[in-house]
């Protein structure tokens, strides 16, 4: 890692704390809801396996029109199955067949039907969770409820509390979730691995398709389905919708999979993975989601200590999805050591995003995850100008349409962007198709550490180190169509051994805007240099985004939510945020505290000669 020079780095430091925290005004968290304190497992688990749809040990759901749905079923092995599993049903709610489970490693099976678990989803009944604030920190010992969890202890999804301690989702489960799988039941040895009899809980539809099991969360609770220390669970074949905050949780959690799972019209996320190891996601098709499809967020930091761009593992795989119309397709704060491949991102208003801007997530700053064989195209959905400025997102939630596609965005990103790597670290872009996206294709910054509340000053160029992006094509369909990036490759020329070579591109060669070579990755990639023009990425302008509040749904200065032409309606000269401004020459808002910052963090990090403001382009969180 590069070193950095005491004396700049210090007012530095002093400077952006003042105008972040200080009178100069502050800058908003753009992340959506509060959490409790989370660290990562220890390593020790697994990946689960399927256990089929003839485990012993297992549990039988179905709806009053189960058999009818199942009548419908082509003859054959799985039509037959359904009828048998039909004859053992006991059960008319999942979560009802969850709290029954007596032994580790056992299948929840869910004939064809829908969801709502409409029990689960009423108002507190105990008095202690009718009156459970919104932070708790109660460290009693949750056995005697991670046994008995019967009693519909529930809230509102939308102003319920959120950071509640683990002891506490356990003993009221539902005042945030409507299908819930707790696996630690000794946390009083501040171990929190699984060690309950929900320990390798599969929850299975049993349905020929996703959409033959549908859960619906119909908004009355923040999560639909929470997996929390719930170490072997496995999620299969069924759609899950319409929560407040995600659609499928999964938290410390050492050892899970999602597969075949439809996670659509959530307010936030699809699939969220939170401080998490072992993980898959696969074969899912992830849409209508107002943040992002899939979420690999503070993913296992395993590679925490490792300074080599190659890892020593990943701790989550991402493979085989669809991810479209959604804000992102793909994000992650602190999403470490994830491997993402052949994947489908499309039809978002970014494709794929990770970043070390937001406070508060554990492995920070993010490191080592790879992006390879994807195809990353199309994503120039402007949902800020469809459904934000008209007032759509301001109706109530249940009012704004979302399975109808209405998305409503929840933080900013830069619409017509592929791939954004917001202050990362060892990342690779390798082996993929990135085409049509109608401002980058590819889009790198460095992210000042005081952004995410990290003060050390020997931390202040920790991130936008280590990067390669290589052997991608770039603007050309599989069918070798030609389908222009509006630039193949946005960098502000910060960072140290970050790289960009071998891609192909419909212009021959890679259009970029970099005022600095970065090298060959042989050769060591980027170096540090004084001189470098500063780029405004946008970032600090744009993160007061708010769309509750008519006067930061576009706040000024912020040109992300400008939807970019088509490459081919305009020249193939540079974007306008190639060319640096000299300082004083009215480039972008005047007076602004996210300028200003910009600016004054500028002249610090260079030390002295010229300052160059750049017009806003684009950037944005993961």
């Amino acid at each position: 890692m590069r070193r950095s020079r005491p004396h700049v780095v210090l007012v530095l430091v002093a400077l952006l704390a003042g105008l972040l925290l200080g009178g100069g005004g502050a800058l908003p968290s753009a992340s959506a809801h509060e959490e409790r304190e989370a660290s990562f497992p220890d390593g020790s688990g697994r990946r689960p396996e399927f256990l089929g749809l003839d485990n012993p040990r297992h549990r039988v759901v179905c709806r009053p029109d189960s058999a009818r749905r199942i009548d419908r079923m082509q003859p054959g092995a799985l039509e037959r199955r359904n009828r048998a599993l039909l004859e053992e049903c006991r059960f008319g709610s999942i979560q009802t067949a969850v709290n029954s489970i007596a032994r580790p490693r056992t299948s929840v099976y869910v004939l064809p039907g829908v969801y709502s678990e409409r029990r689960w989803a009423n108002r507190p009944t105990s008095s202690y969770c009718a009156n459970l604030g919104t932070r708790s920190d109660d460290p009693v010992d949750v056995s005697q409820y991670i046994g008995s969890l019967s009693s519909p202890d529930s809230g509102s999804g939308d102003a319920g509390p959120v950071a509640l301690a683990y002891s506490d989702q356990v003993r009221c489960p539902h005042n945030l979730n409507l299908i819930t799988i707790f696996g630690d039941g000794t946390p009083g040895n501040r171990s929190i691995d699984c060690d309950s009899r929900f320990c390798g809980t599969q929850l299975v539809g049993t349905g020929a398709s996703r959409r033959d099991v549908l859960i619906d969360n119909r908004f009355a609770k923040l999560n639909a389905i929470r997996a929390d220390r719930a170490g072997g669970v496995y999620f299969r074949n069924f759609t899950v919708q319409q929560a407040e905050f995600n659609a499928l949780y999964v938290l410390e959690t050492d050892g899970f999979v999602v597969d075949r799972v439809v996670a659509r019209g959530n307010d936030e996320y699809g699939v969220l993975a939170f401080a998490s190891d072992h993980g898959l996601i696969q074969r899912v098709d992830a849409y209508y989601n107002g943040d992002s499809g899939i979420y690999p967020g503070s993913a296992s930091d395993v590679n925490a200590d490792n300074e080599e761009f190659t890892p020593t593992r990943y701790s989550i795989e991402i493979r085989r999805n669809r991810s479209h119309d959604n804000t992102l397709g793909y994000s992650g704060t602190a999403g470490n050591s994830v491997w993402a491949h052949h994947n489908r991102f499309y039809d978002n208003a970014t494709g794929i995003a990770t970043d070390s801007l937001f406070p508060g997530h554990p492995g920070l700053p993010q490191d080592h995850a790879r992006w390879s064989s994807n195809l990353i195209y199309d994503n120039n959905e402007n949902y800020y100008e469809r459904y934000v400025d008209t007032g759509v997102c301001a109706r109530p939630m249940e009012e704004r349409g979302y399975l109808r596609g209405t998305v409503c965005p929840v933080v900013p990103t830069p619409v017509g962007t592929g791939v954004l790597i917001a202050g990362g670290n060892f990342n690779s872009t390798d082996h993929n198709r990135i085409y049509g996206n109608w401002r980058y294709g590819t889009m790198q910054f460095w992210v000042p550490s005081p952004l995410r509340d990290e003060m050390d000053p020997a931390k202040l160029y920790d991130t936008s180190n280590g990067n390669r992006t290589f052997a991608n094509v770039l603007g050309i369909r599989p069918d070798g169509a030609v389908r222009h990036n509006g630039l193949d490759h946005w960098w502000d020329d910060q960072g140290v051994g970050n790289c960009w070579q071998d891609n192909r591109s419909s212009h021959g060669t890679a259009t970029d805007n970099f005022l600095v070579d970065p090298g060959r990755c042989a050769d060591g990639g980027s170096r540090f240099v004084p001189g470098a023009p500063v780029k405004d990425a946008g970032f600090l302008s744009c993160s007061q985004y708010d769309r509750n509040d008519e006067n930061f749904r576009h706040p000024p200065g912020c040109a992300w939510f400008d939807s970019p032409q088509r490459p081919s309606e305009r020249s193939d000269a540079p974007l306008d945020d190639a060319v640096a401004a000299p300082a004083g020459s009215g480039s972008g808002p005047a007076g602004g505290v996210p300028l200003a910052l910009a600016g004054i963090a500028g002249a610090l990090v260079l030390g002295l000669g010229t300052v160059r403001r750049r017009s806003l382009a684009a950037g944005g969180r993961g």
